[in-house]
This record gives structure tokens, sequence and C-alpha cells, in this order.
């Protein structure tokens, strides 16, 4: 897989009409605007004057009463958000007068669906007061060509005419329900339901009260983590008992005796008394108590008693319009509003479409839920990966999964052909390769140690409604290893597809493919995210880097670490992030684990990257080549004082400090371009960092490694890093600079992990954090320079590489690679004789362009590569 040449004056000229503060030189392009994304939308969908992403777009718009909704997990901002109505119109007539397509209504997105015909189209949004005035916005154009791709599922009027009006619909359809029960008689994973149901059976329940744990609660004094430690003590309760009874309800489904209803309903209803419990908290909560009740309505619904029909109708409308209000008007127009993506919204659009017909209310809600679904999901963006990260990537599973194949049912059209599902599988694989640790550079990244049974599910279930040989490949290359890693995942409440499984008709398809057959390299250049490897298929010797520069900035669950890399070998990390996930804002996360310092990135006079969306990066040119791959990430932007209103708000609410003594002041940075190149199959990675500021400036490069501590050699030349994992594994880092370098490694953190939530581990005893190791190569204060770095990542296959330096070459087994090192004229070059393969970037020739030469099956292609700016929604 190559890219093409790049057009650069057709992308230029997109450029400014996407981003007027954007201006270029030669090739490149600097970013001047303070952000590229928004907490909450900004700016109208598709931009004005650019092609149109999919026919027929999704038109969004800026909410008129906008609102930040949750500013720290859980914690809902307060306000009053009043109902609103839009109106629309859409022509090839700039004037509004001919063939004009118009809709109203209470949200502000709209779905044509129908294919527009090729040519330029106007659109106007339209806020409507109370007392009907209309308030228009400007008008704006996108173009319809043959070339744009076609992606039109069938409209709400037609899929609501298709809904069945039987119950159940939801778990099954009523129609599949006899065979489902034969197809899964003799099926192991069906029968886990009916083993959960009968301990169920036989299982006390006691009040919330009773049961719930708050003897370390009491002792927090920081409202916001007294609070935090609230929600998880009686999620666990809450949850437990969902499991039960949601169990208890696919048993009955797979078996109709009725000891199972019987017992689901009185379990369900004293779990729903628990509501008005001073220990009941957080809107995950609520949502499960939702969850629950429209499992039991939809399945139970012919065998209710009239009271516990009044009791589940009751608890939907009630649940259903708190969930409904807050996302009405928000949700469509949120960078990512974690908890509804993650299952809030498929809890509400399930319950919306098991309540049609019989909730006046629901006929709205589901409206809304499925243009919703067709206007921003499946993914927040179309590239495929996850900008929060592989961890909460996982929380998102079902919902990727179980909401699309229930469209998919009621509606007839298919709605895994969406391309992000083909390009996710990518994701799912390139960042998490069989039995290895995940690239990381999200929350909680340090627990994906390995594809889960849920990671190994949804890529089966990816496999099976994509019909992709990569996806089989990945599932079935780990369950000839590991047979039994799906039941691992059993009653994962936000990633089991069990039920899935058992009620689908397709079939995992034979593995036809390898995964060695996939490139060394996958970029994901609209999340800003990055994986090279050497040997994809082959866990036990693959090299692997990671990288993140991403326009989503530091937002949400993802990090301060634009421009950072990570090494792997065998499937464990080496050269890593570190810190621990203590919380969402507590001290240790914000100065030691999403903070920049905990990150294989670089300081400025010791200072870090902003917080929010204002800290960003973003990967401007790459290529994934079979000799050679390459990439290149901007955190020219990411420095500087925190300015993002919700990140200042949820400092206040945590007591951050965002100051000089934690790291963050005025920005004295005005280029960070850090280009990475993989060596073909041989594990050595070439990093070349520009550096530019606007005063002279300590430059900070850093390393860290949380298994072992590092040995640090240096020698006159270069300084030498070395890690180790425990899987024989060894990353060494030659780092070279025309500027005089300090070093110092520490094994303590800036602000030490506190375990205060009193986390257990699997045998019930309390986490204890340990320390990592930091390594930091800082220069004399100097306003342009760069780093060179060759990074050798190997194991007991091979010795260390042979670098030899001679004056401004490096030569590396067969590789060439030439750098000013001593007057810092930038500017770098990676050659290959025998390989015919040739790779350089100069800013003062080619206009600043990256011109790449490959060899492959014999035939030589060059490539010049100029920044291409990635589609943004938000």
């Amino acid at each position: 897989m190559r890219q093409p040449v790049w057009k650069r004056i057709s992308l230029f000229g997109v450029l400014l009409l996407l981003l007027p503060s954007v201006w270029a030189q030669k090739s490149v392009f600097t970013l001047t605007q303070p952000t590229l994304m928004h907490e909450v939308r900004a700016t109208p969908y598709p931009s004005d004057g650019v092609p149109a992403p999919v026919n027929p777009p999704r038109l969004l718009w800026p909410d008129t009463f906008p609102h930040l909704g949750p500013v720290l997990d859980g914690e809902e901002e307060s306000g009053h958000k009043p109902a609103v109505t839009y109106r629309l119109r859409l022509s090839q007539d700039p004037e509004f007068v001919r063939d004009v397509i118009t809709a109203e209504r209470a949200w502000a997105f709209f779905n044509p669906f129908r294919l527009l015909e090729n040519g330029t189209w106007y659109w106007q949004h339209a806020y409507v007061d109370p007392q009907g005035k209309e308030e228009w916005s400007p008008r704006y154009s996108f173009t319809i060509s043959d070339e744009t791709p076609v992606f039109n599922p069938p409209s709400w009027a037609e899929v609501r005419n298709r809904v069945p009006t039987h119950h159940p619909r939801i778990l099954l359809d009523r129609d599949d329900w006899e065979e489902i029960i034969r197809r899964n008689a003799d099926n192991p994973e069906a029968r886990g339901y009916i083993e959960k149901a009968e301990k169920g059976l036989r299982q006390p329940l006691l009040h919330l009260s009773q049961e719930i744990d708050t003897t370390q609660v009491v002792l927090l004094t920081n409202q916001v983590q007294y609070k935090a430690a609230l929600i998880r003590e009686s999620r666990k309760i809450v949850d437990r008992e969902e499991a039960r009874i949601e169990a208890l309800v696919r048993a009955w489904l797979l078996t109709r005796r009725p000891e199972y209803y019987r017992h689901a309903m009185k379990r369900l209803t004293e779990v729903l008394s628990w509501r008005d419990s001073k220990y009941f908290a957080g809107d995950f909560n609520l949502s499960t108590l939702l969850s629950m009740s429209t499992s039991a309505y939809d399945a139970f619904h012919d065998i209710l008693t009239p009271e516990e029909r009044d009791l589940l109708l009751g608890t939907l409308k009630d649940l259903g319009g708190l969930f409904f209000h807050e996302y009405v008007n928000h949700l469509e127009n949120r960078i990512a509003d974690n908890h509804v993506w993650q299952m809030t919204y498929r809890i509400l659009a399930m319950s919306a479409f098991a309540t049609l017909g019989e909730l006046p209310e629901a006929e709205v809600w589901a409206d809304y839920c499925y243009n919703l679904w067709v206007a921003r999901f499946p993914g927040l963006n179309k590239d495929g990966a996850w900008h929060n990260g592989d961890s909460y990537f996982q929380v998102n599973y079902r919902t990727l999964i179980e909401v699309p194949a229930f469209y998919s049912r009621v509606s007839g059209f298919h709605f895994f052909d969406d391309p992000w599902y083909k390009r996710n599988i990518h994701y799912v694989i390139y960042h998490q390769p069989p039995f290895s640790k995940s690239a990381g550079h999200g929350n909680s990244h340090e627990t994906r140690k390995t594809p889960t049974g849920a990671r190994v599910g949804y890529a089966d279930a990816l496999a099976r409604e994509c019909n992709d040989p990569w996806a089989a490949a990945y599932v079935r290359y780990i369950l000839q290893r590991d047979p039994q890693i799906l039941n691992s995942a059993f009653e994962a409440k936000p990633a089991d597809l069990t039920w899935y499984r058992c009620t689908t008709r397709k079939q995992l398809p034979e593995a036809t493919r390898t995964l060695n057959e996939l490139p060394g390299g996958k970029v994901f250049p609209w999340t800003g995210v990055a994986t090279l490897h050497t040997h994809l298929g082959d866990p036990q010797r693959n090299a692997m880097l990671s990288f993140r520069s991403s326009p989503y900035g530091s937002t949400s669950h993802a990090l301060s670490n634009q421009n950072a890399f990570n090494t792997f070998y065998g499937g464990q990390e080496i050269f890593y992030s570190s810190g621990h996930r203590t919380g969402f804002t507590d001290n240790h996360s914000m100065y030691s684990y999403r903070n920049t310092r905990a990150h294989n990135t670089l300081l400025a006079d010791g200072k870090v990257q902003k917080i929010g969306t204002e800290g960003y990066g973003w990967i401007p040119r790459h290529y994934e080549g079979e000799t050679i791959s390459y990439l290149v990430g901007d955190a020219s932007n990411a420095y500087g004082e925190v300015t993002s209103p919700l990140w200042l708000h949820r400092a206040r609410l945590s007591g951050t400090q965002f100051t000089p003594e934690n790291g963050w002041d005025k920005n004295k940075v005005s280029r960070f371009r850090r280009h990475v190149v993989r060596l073909g199959n041989t594990g050595l990675f070439v990093i070349y960092d520009e550096l530019e500021g606007l005063s002279p400036v300590r430059w900070g490069y850093q390393l860290h490694t949380t298994l072992h501590p590092m040995e640090v050699d240096q020698q006159p030349d270069r300084i030498c890093v070395t890690g180790r994992n425990n899987r024989n594994g060894v990353s060494v880092a030659h780092i070279f600079s025309p500027v005089a370098m300090h070093t110092e490694q520490t094994d303590t953190f800036f602000s030490p992990p506190d375990n205060w939530k009193n986390v257990t581990d699997n045998t019930g005893r309390t986490v204890r954090y340990p320390n990592h190791w930091h390594f930091t190569a800082t220069t004399q204060p100097v306003q342009s320079s760069h780093f060179l770095t060759i990074i050798d990542t190997h194991g007991t296959d091979r010795e260390d590489a042979v670098i030899r330096r001679e004056n401004n070459r490096i030569y590396v087994e067969d590789w060439l690679i030439e750098c000013d090192l001593t007057t810092g004229t930038p500017g770098f070059r990676v050659s290959n004789e025998p390989k015919k393969t040739d790779l350089e970037y100069d800013p003062e020739k080619n206009e600043g362009r990256t011109c790449i030469t490959e060899s492959s099956n014999g035939e030589v292609q060059y490539v010049e590569l100029e920044d291409v700016f990635p589609e943004l929604v938000i």
C-alpha cells in the first residue's frame, strides 16, 4: 500500500478554505490557530466550499445553546438547556428558489437520505425562536462528484415502517426465536447464560445500603474524589446485579423456563428501588437501570403482570426521557461524550425501539437515536482509529457491534458496509497484535497487556459482518493458541459479544491470509496515531514502534503526549509511557501520567504541553511501504499555558494547579516536527526532530521504562540509552545532537501515585503502584537545533547493531543515514543501495517535500510527499 503523489496546489486551496489561519511555506503547512478541534462544535460540517466526504453528506451545525456536559467522569454540568427548533434548506440553487429540500428538526443535524446529483450544493440552517422568528446562518456549500463515496442508509420513516410490532424484538426477533433456541441447544456459550442464571436463583439479594462498602470512601476529604469513589463502590453492586438479571433474561429467551422470568423480575424490582438510596450515584448506574428494564420489558412482554408492566414502562419513560433530554442538542456536537459513546447511547436506542408504539415519547427518541448514528457514528472520524486509546476503545465494543447489527436487522440495510469498519479492522490489528501489549496513548493504556477475549470477540464480529480476511486471520491466530479466550469476556459489561455470537447466522470466515502479508506500517492521520512493525504476524519476534500526534489534543481520555513514541519487542513494552491511571484528575494523573513529562517526547525548558484540545499535534505526511515506512508528527502548537475552559473548570473542582512550578508556562516552541522511519524488518527506526524556539530553549529529550532501569552510556559522539523488557527484548537509543547535552535518570515520579480508590488486584490485595524510570537529555540553551535518534529494537536472535559514525554519515547494517551533526543545518537522508531505497528530507530542496524512492517486485517507484491536512469532523 502506497500513497500517491499529492497534488500540492489543489490541497493547499482546500486547506485555505478549511482553515483561513493556515499558511503554506513551500510544501509545509504552518498552523497558527489555537485549536483544530472544539469540545463542542463551533463550525458547520462539511466545511464551506469543500468536497462532501460522502454522498449523501451529513449536515451538522453548532447548537444555539451549547454546554459542556460532563466536566468529570459522571459529574454533569448544571444548567438549563432549552428545547430548540431548527429549519434547514438544501439546493443546487444558491438562492434556494428551485428544487429545495427543506426540513425542520429539534436537533442540530440533518441527514438527507437521498443521493445528491453531481455539482455544487448550497445549504443553510436557521434557529427558530419561541416567537417563530428565523435566524438563518450564512450560506454554505459543498460539492458532489463521481469520486464522492456513497453510503446511503434508509430514512427513519422507512425504518420506522419496518420495526416489528411484536416482542421480543431487541435481543432477538420473535420470528427467529425458535430457530435461535434450536441452534443454541448444544452451544457452550449459550450454556454459560443458563449456568449463570441457575446461580442467580440461589443468590440472596440485600438492599444497596446493606452491601456497599463505604469504609474507605468516608475517609476522603476531596469532594471530587469522594463522589468518584462512591460511584465506583455503588457500581460494583449495581453491575453485579445487572449481570445476574441479564443472564436470567437471556436464559429465559433460550429455554422459556418460567422460574427465570419470575426471579429476574423479583431481583429487578428490588434493584429499581435502589435509585432512592443516598449511595446510588452516577450516570452509569442510571443507564444500568434503563438497560435492565429494557431487556426485561421486551423479553417478558407477553407474560408480564399489569403491575410489572407499569413498573417497567414507568422506569423506561422516566429514565429514557432523562437521557434523551440530556443528549439532544449536545451529543451530536460534542467531540467525545465518553460515557454516552461507550454505552448509554446504545441503551437509550434499545429502550426507544423496545417501546415504539407503546410510549409516545419513544417515537422521538428512536428518530433521534437512528439519525444520530447515521450522522456521527460509528467512528468519531473516518480513519478507523480511536483517539482515546486502546483501553477506552474496548468499552465501546458492544455499541459498535450491537447497534449496527440491530439497525441492519430492522432496516434490511447492512450498516457494516460503512467504510469505517474496514479501516477499524486495521486499527484493531496494528495497535494490538496477537499476544502483544497495546500501542498505548490513552487513559489506562498500561492495563492492555494482551488482546482480551473482548477484543478478540470484537474482531470476530467484524470478520463475520465484513467478511474480512485480516480480521479472520487475527482471530484464528489467537484462537489456535488460546481456544478459550472468548470465554474470558463473558458478561464484561461494555464489551461482551457472546449474545451476538449466539444469535447471528453469520460464520467466522476461514483465514485465507496471514498477518505477515500486511504492510509493516499503518498510519491513521485523522486520529493522529501510527504503528510500525517488523513481523506483525509473528508476535514473539515483532519489533514495534507506536506514535501519536493528534488533532484531538489531550482532552477526554487522551494524554499530553504529542510526538511521543513507544517501543516493544515480543509483545512487551520497552521505552514506554510512565505513570499509573489513579484517577481522572488527581495529582498523579495530572502531573505524572497525563502530563508530557510522563512520555517519550520533548520538554521545552522543562515545560510541558497544554491540557485540552489546544495542546494538539497532527501527522502532516506519511508513507506505508515495504522496504521503508515513514511519518511526520507536528507538535509545534502543543506547548504553553492551559486555556481550555473545560479543563480550567475541572482544575477548580479537583485542585489541579496549572502553574510554571508544575510545568505549564508561556510557550517557547515555534517548531517541533518529529520524522520517524522504519528501516525494513531490521528492528531499526530512525527519528529526526526539527526544533525551533521563539527564543533560546533547553530542549529535553525524554525516555521512560516501566520494567527495568535504563543503562546510559554517554559516548564522545552520542548518548546511548538501553532499555530491556522481560521477553529478552532490547531497545538501544543512539541519540545524536549538534548541541552538548546533560543527562539524568531518576526512579521517582514528579507526583507520587496514591491508591485513594482502594483498587485491589485479582487476589483482593490492595494495589501498590511501583516507581518507573525516567531519563532526560537536556541541551544547553539554543534557539534552533535537531536530534537524530537511531533506535535498535531486537531480541536474542542477534546482537546490538553496530552503528558507525563518520562525521555526518552514520552506517548501520546496509543502511546509510546522513544528517548534519556539526553545524546543525536541518535535513536528513536515509538510503540503502542494495535495496534501491532512498528517503530524503531537506527543507531547502524540492520545496521541502519528502522524496522517497523504493524498489518493489523489480519496479522502482518514486513518491514526493507534502503536508496533507486531516479531515476533521468537529
